[in-house]
């Protein structure tokens, strides 16, 4: 049997958390929430995942420093980068680790899902033998 692939989900709004460890959940990951980056490189003390959800935007440590203190302590995990703001340029910065996608809110659940499931290998863009993009969750 496969072990679940494990998810950090980072995102300052709750509704946001919530509704993304939910599908993530439903689609059999092992998911832990982070409520900023700071929250998540506490998290990441202890534990490794295999992919790594963030927000940009957030309070007392943004994503983007986050993910560059992720770069300095040699993590390796994949990320997606979910963000309100398509225009920052701080999206494209080198100094990120990892970068395998960028979502920009409001994007739809089928587009997450195939997402996250390309970063993690999980059924391709496949979920539950249908397309990820036709999925409604």
């Amino acid at each position: 049997m496969d072990t679940a692939k494990k998810v950090l989900v980072v995102d300052d709004e709750k509704g946001i958390r919530f509704l993304l460890s939910e599908v993530l959940h439903n689609q059999g990951f092992d998911v832990s929430l982070a409520k900023d980056g700071q929250e998540s490189l506490e998290k990441m003390e202890n534990d490794h995942f295999d992919l790594v959800v963030t927000d940009i935007n957030m309070p007392r440590l943004d994503g983007v420093a986050m993910l560059k203190s992720m770069k300095r302590n040699g993590r390796n995990e994949k990320v997606i980068i979910i963000t309100g703001d398509p225009s920052d340029q701080r999206l494209y910065d080198t100094e990120m680790p990892n970068v395998v996608n960028r979502l920009f809110k409001p994007f739809g659940i089928g587009n997450f899902l195939s997402a996250v499931l390309s970063a993690t290998g999980n059924g391709a863009d496949r979920v539950g033998g249908k397309p990820a993009w036709e999925v409604t969750t």
